[in-house]
């Protein structure tokens, strides 16, 4: 799951997916409540960024966070790749594309752009461990990256020409999802009814793909009303309550997107994007002026739905002051708001589930110290140390804790995402971290270190070892390069083989 919003507080104002923090009245900008349809535009903002932006008009804190994003969804793509959703996509891809110029992380074997985009995007979003982004109450970088990269290889772009893609990506993506969500910010946990990141992916890949192919701003408007119309629906609390698979629909959002762009390039037609109606210009006007890349995305350090981050927080917290050995724990009581404790405590059948969980990521953090890809992986599910600590675990919503989360998402300074986490001791001691907050968007952010030691991380066991800080390098240069599918095909070449079951291909 993720977060995303506005720039709400100095520090943890942009407090994440659920478009919080419009800074925008509600009901002016809704067309039900001021009794109108909608309201068509003689211009576009989106169109002219996506045609006109060029490398030498970005910002130096607009490429290197791009550069940082393009290295995290690498990484999540690299922790994806061996889980059951990720070999059955690229299967299919692989059957249903033909060969290409395009690299699958799962295979390492070359397809059509429209093919890898979609295998690739789902390998990034597999383990919940890719970047979450601004308004979007979701994951970008698992869309815009997988697509950039794709039409990169297709096109043997430059480094340069790769992050101007990258970049155009994510300021659509946040800004597609504000206009499709921006009112759900007003509404209770239960009755949320938010769509999931492919639904405006598709309108962010249709604009990478439409800056790559070089359409003019008539076709691109096209390109963007084809891939909102006929993007994925996506009830993403539905996928809450029943977690399968289909998690966050991003393999669709990354293909319907090319799909869209080819499609308006051969003279189809498509409505009026929501982007260029007259009551989302506050949210489209700053495009090419106010980049959100540098201050709305948040990268993760747990493979877990970003709802389970406060109560993971406040285990942490715990843990540095207190030695707790998992058998002297008798009881964990987790207060926090409404949406963290819809995940519930069911023990996980499948990854998806172990993601979309409140009890097992925090008794894994308890036992191992860590949520990753192998805590929630399928190979985990049968731990009996991380179960049974888990069914000890309880969830109560806070009055408290859910009145500062709805404070939130009208920016209101007193809001946060917060968890406190009480440790009963089988000797009767207490223990109890008090309020923690998730702080989404923290200022300083993460430096190059952090984001390299999270690349090395995830690339142990799934790259051959001697290839990783090579890679690193070349990501870190990757804007003097002039051919940026290199990287690609230098990465697919290092790759360990993923091991094979029966039904699922590698």
């Amino acid at each position: 799951m993720g977060e995303t919003s506005g720039k709400c507080k100095e520090n943890n104002s942009l407090t994440g997916y659920r478009g919080k923090c419009d800074g925008l009245p509600h009901q002016r900008y809704s067309s039900r409540s001021i009794g109108v349809t909608h309201v068509r535009s003689e211009s576009s903002p989106a169109a002219r960024f996506i045609t006109r932006l060029t490398w030498d008009a970005l910002p130096r804190e607009v490429i290197d966070r791009a550069v940082m994003c393009l290295t995290d969804t690498l990484a999540a793509m690299l922790a994806g790749r061996t889980t059951r959703s990720a070999r059955i996509t690229a299967d299919l891809a692989h059957a249903w594309w033909p060969a290409g110029a395009a690299s699958s992380i799962v295979s390492g074997r070359r397809l059509a752009p429209g093919g890898a985009a979609f295998a690739n995007a789902v390998a990034a979003n597999a383990v919940d461990i890719d970047d979450c982004g601004i308004y979007t109450w979701g994951h970008p970088g698992a869309q815009v990256v997988p697509a950039a990269l794709a039409l990169a290889e297709e096109h043997r772009l430059s480094g340069r020409e790769l992050i101007t893609a990258i970049v155009i990506g994510y300021e659509i993506a946040f800004r597609a999802g504000r206009c499709l969500n921006h009112e759900q910010s007003a509404v209770h946990s239960a009755e949320r009814t938010y769509r999931a990141c492919g639904s405006w992916g598709s309108v962010a890949c249709a604009a990478i793909a439409c800056h790559v192919l070089g359409l003019d701003e008539t076709t691109t408007r096209h390109a963007l009303g084809i891939a909102e119309y006929d993007s994925p629906d996506l009830p993403m609390m539905r996928a809450i309550d029943t977690p399968g698979m289909v998690k966050h629909g991003v393999g669709f959002g990354a293909l319907t997107g090319l799909l869209s762009a080819d499609l308006a390039r051969r003279g189809f037609t498509g409505i009026e994007p929501g982007l260029d109606l007259e009551e989302f210009r506050p949210f489209v006007d700053d495009l090419g002026h106010d980049y959100y890349l540098p201050r709305g995305i948040t990268w993760k350090r747990f493979s877990s739905c970003a709802w389970t981050h406060p109560a993971l927080l406040a285990v942490e917290e715990l843990r540095t002051r207190h030695p707790l050995a998992p058998e002297s724990i008798e009881r964990v009581v987790i207060a926090t708001y409404p949406d963290a404790v819809r995940l519930g405590t069911r023990r996980p059948e499948t990854t998806e589930e172990a993601q979309f969980n409140l009890a097992w990521p925090v008794a894994a953090m308890l036992v191992d110290g860590k949520v990753g890809p192998e805590q929630v992986g399928d190979s985990s599910l049968g731990s009996e140390a991380i179960a049974g600590l888990a069914r000890r675990i309880d969830v109560v919503v806070s009055e408290e804790l859910s009145r500062r989360y709805y404070l939130s998402e009208i920016n209101d300074p007193e809001g946060s995402d917060s968890a406190e986490v009480t440790v009963t001791l089988t000797d009767g001691t207490v223990l109890s971290s008090g309020r923690v907050d998730h702080v989404l968007y923290p200022e300083p952010g993460w430096t190059w270190d952090d984001m390299r030691e999270k690349f090395t991380w995830l690339a142990s066991g799934r790259l051959e070892p001697a290839s990783v800080p090579r890679l690193l390098e070349a990501l870190a240069d990757v804007e003097s390069a002039d051919d940026s599918s290199i990287l690609m095909r230098d990465l697919a070449s290092c790759l360990i083989p993923v091991p094979t079951e029966q039904g699922v291909p590698s």
